[in-house]
């Protein structure tokens, strides 16, 4: 009889210490994130003690673009983009997109790629979550990956809408997900089915080249995920790997090719910059999620029609450079994602996500927390080049 006691005993004890663990688990490494209700607004810079202009017609500062494109790869790894100089060993998945090292390392470019660190964890649903709002997902957020709900606190896009932006979305249908009520036009295709390599980059290739000679939209956003699938699926060195990096190239060249077709002054894309991104990078095996440096290492390419700046302020030069075969010097620099959001926001003159790390604390001062696009690559208009950045 005493024996069965300690026995129930032993076993209340071990579920009570169970209990705790988990709870202590769920509210330390899972953390929740409390997200605040408030949202900016172009009136906002009246408030500041920054403001000195009682008279304005932009918002927060004077827009440097017109339009955007948007292309995101997903699971680009940074040394898909970079030149296979960068790295000890050169592989086979290296220097497929030649396209964008073309137009990065030209004499005269208006284009750069960046290296950008993204913030685990690395799934594609978080990532556009801090790409967006500029904030850090947890942990606790990837249960929701297969049902994400609509962002409910201030980010780009309800920016873009807010302030009069036409959105256009294709690709990855997380996208609607996220963003329900927000695209003027949207393309969405399925996700999930990691075996299918070509259902969603095909689709949209199919809008995205008769979009670009469109008019009714300011920001266009083609998210393709055959890559991802392809890592999933058969790992980064394998050939179906490859043949997507190679279609990737094919269709970048043809978009760069219309987009300074019509760039002409008086042009559609006069004034319009390209970026070609990823969300996350990704593991040899095609894994992505952790936070090792092949997941969070992603690229950033961004090119701009206009004549690029002739000089760079030496505080906000962050490059690597490496001399390739030829003896030529390739540069590339280094940037957060959080400061996506802002940084394209102050591109495009809307107000900063309200919960965006890197919150502006002035208007009208010279940078934009480590503001990528700070050479201005974008063209700005001739006598705005330096009075209206912010920070």
């Amino acid at each position: 009889m005493g024996g069965r006691w300690w026995v129930k005993w032993y076993s209340w004890v071990i579920l009570v210490v169970h209990v705790f663990a988990i709870l202590i688990f769920t509210r330390g490494f899972l953390l929740t994130r409390t997200e605040l209700p408030y949202y900016s607004h172009c009136s906002d810079v009246s408030q500041s003690p920054c403001f000195t202009s009682s008279n304005t017609n932009h918002s927060w500062n004077r827009p440097a673009v017109d339009r955007l494109v948007i292309i995101v790869l997903d699971a680009i790894r940074f040394d898909f983009v970079a030149p296979s100089v960068f790295f000890q060993e050169k592989k086979a998945w290296m220097d497929k997109l030649s396209v964008l090292q073309k137009m990065a390392f030209s004499e005269g470019s208006s284009a750069k790629i960046f290296k950008a660190i993204a913030d685990p964890p690395t799934t594609s649903l978080q990532r556009l979550k801090g790409l967006t709002t500029g904030g850090l997902p947890t942990f606790i957020d990837v249960g929701n990956s297969f049902g994400a709900p609509a962002i409910a606190e201030d980010n780009f896009i309800h920016q873009l809408v807010e302030n009069g932006k036409r959105v256009m979305m294709m690709g990855d249908d997380t996208w609607i997900q996220l963003f329900p009520h927000h695209f003027n036009k949207s393309h969405p295709y399925p996700s999930f089915n990691v075996k299918d390599l070509h259902t969603v980059d095909n689709g949209c290739i199919e809008h995205l080249f008769p979009a670009l000679y469109q008019e009714d939209w300011d920001v266009l956003i083609a998210h393709f995920l055959g890559v991802d699938h392809a890592g999933h699926i058969f790992g980064v060195d394998s050939m179906p790997m490859i043949e997507k990096l190679e279609q990737y190239n094919l269709m970048l060249e043809k978009v760069i090719k219309v987009l300074e077709s019509q760039s002409e002054p008086g042009g559609l894309h006069e004034n319009t910059l390209l970026l070609v991104m990823g969300d996350h990078g990704q593991t040899l095996n095609g894994d992505h999620g952790g936070g090792s440096a092949e997941e969070v290492e992603t690229s950033i390419f961004a090119m701009s029609f206009k004549k690029p700046p002739t000089s760079i302020p030496s505080e906000l030069d962050t490059s690597s450079c490496k001399l390739d075969l030829d003896g030529k010097k390739k540069c590339t620099s280094s940037i957060q994602q959080l400061d996506f959001a802002v940084t394209v926001s102050a591109l495009l003159g809307i107000p900063f996500p309200f919960g965006s790390f890197c919150s502006p604390v002035c208007h009208g001062n010279a940078t934009i927390c480590r503001l990528f696009l700070r050479l201005s690559i974008m063209g700005k208009k001739n006598g705005h080049r330096d009075e209206h950045r912010t920070s």
